[in-house]
């Protein structure tokens, strides 16, 4: 399903609730953007983070599960890059929960997007409209010196 920027497919209506989410990254990547999308965003609340650090896989992949296991209605666990610990720990937690879905290579344009639309989509639908935008926010520019 194609979601547009403007609005959620179909014509309009609006999710009731918000779309829970948890950011998994390495050392203090997840706190640091948490900081940055605060500066620019304003207070951020409902978004837990989880470092790596000093954890194994299976304690990290535990605490995981600890997190998704009360989201009834779906989420999403935001990771760093694609095949680290945080995303393949994360990719084993979500296996079978549904509407609990990953999505890796999070950056703060990403996760401002996540914050202005949590409430907008449902879970698949936000997170087709999250890589769209993490596709769309690395761009290369030629600074010419003319």
């Amino acid at each position: 399903m194609s979601v547009s920027p403007q609005g959620p497919a179909g014509g309009g209506e609006t999710r009731t609730g918000v779309v829970p989410a948890l950011l998994v990254m390495h050392s203090e990547l997840a706190s640091a953007l948490i900081h940055a999308a605060t500066a620019v965003y304003g207070p951020v609340e409902g978004v837990p983070v989880l470092s790596n650090s000093g954890l194994s896989r299976e304690a990290l992949e535990e605490r995981i599960v600890g997190e998704v296991a009360g989201w009834t209605h779906g989420g999403l666990v935001l990771t760093d890059f694609w095949g680290g610990s945080c995303h393949t720990c994360g990719l084993k937690a979500t296996r079978g929960r549904g509407e609990v879905l990953l999505l890796t290579g999070v950056n703060l344009p990403v996760l401002l997007d996540y914050l202005h639309n949590r409430d907008k989509y449902s879970p698949a639908e936000l997170a087709e409209r999250l890589q769209l935008k993490g596709r769309e926010s690395i761009r290369a520019q030629r600074c010419s010196d003319r």
